[in-house]
């Protein structure tokens, strides 16, 4: 195959990944709030937008790496500070205001880490049982960090 048409095949299957994703959060969260994130994600600047990948792919890369630590240990917990600090900079960056998340937004957000499915199978692909210990580690940050 050429890598004309293997790259073709890549974004057949990133768009079909991405309309599978666009497909879920609607049926969770509704066409509005959807419609709404794609309108704020259409609004950002290239320099926003490679800011968030970036930021992402350092905080996957980091996390990815936490299934043998503790989840009280300072070493998870900083790991945990810095996915809630990027979680914090994406919504501010999309809905260009600042943004807090309360201890109860982030206890769902580690519940929805440990039992979505689709949120478990991607925390998952970096070690079996990731996504639990992810979460575990976030409850446990929250409890002792956030009000």
């Amino acid at each position: 195959m050429s890598d004309l048409n293997k790259k073709d095949n890549d974004n057949e299957f990133e768009n079909a990944e991405l309309e599978r994703q666009e497909q879920l959060a609607r049926e969770r969260v509704g066409d509005d709030k959807v419609d709404q994130r794609l309108e704020q994600l259409a609004n950002l600047t290239m320099d926003e937008t490679m800011q968030l990948k970036e930021k992402a792919e350092a905080v996957n890369a980091e996390i990815a790496e936490t299934l043998t630590l503790a989840i009280d240990s300072t070493e998870m917990q900083a790991v945990v500070q810095h996915y809630l600090a990027y979680t914090t900079f994406a919504l501010s960056t999309l809905q260009k205001k600042s943004v807090l998340i309360s201890k109860d937004k982030f206890n769902a957000m580690a519940n929805s880490i440990a039992n979505d499915n689709d949120q478990k199978v991607a925390f998952d692909q970096f070690g079996e049982g990731l996504a639990e210990h992810f979460s575990k580690a976030m409850q446990y940050y929250a409890e002792q960090n956030l009000k």
